[in-house]
């Protein structure tokens, strides 16, 4: 298996981890997310995909499964 390395880790994959991952890629660097849960989004996508959040910027409310899937798209742009 071939080693991969990049320019930095980000631990834990909620809302905060897969912003890093998106700023990160805006800004030319490589990054890894890793997180214990099988699937990005933290509690939000494990625990809450179906509950509204109403402060998060420019969102009078958003579902969490819904802010999550932005989150993905939005840093998969860059390929991280």
């Amino acid at each position: 298996m071939p080693q991969e390395i990049k320019d930095i880790i980000i631990i834990g994959g909620g809302p905060t981890g897969l912003f890093a991952l998106f700023y990160a890629g805006m800004r030319g660097v490589t990054a890894r997310l890793v997180d214990a849960l099988p699937e990005p989004g933290g509690q939000l996508a494990a625990l809450y995909p179906e509950k509204y959040i109403f402060d998060v910027g420019g969102f009078p409310k958003i579902l969490a499964k819904d802010l999550v899937k932005g989150l993905l798209e939005q840093a998969s742009q860059f390929g991280q």
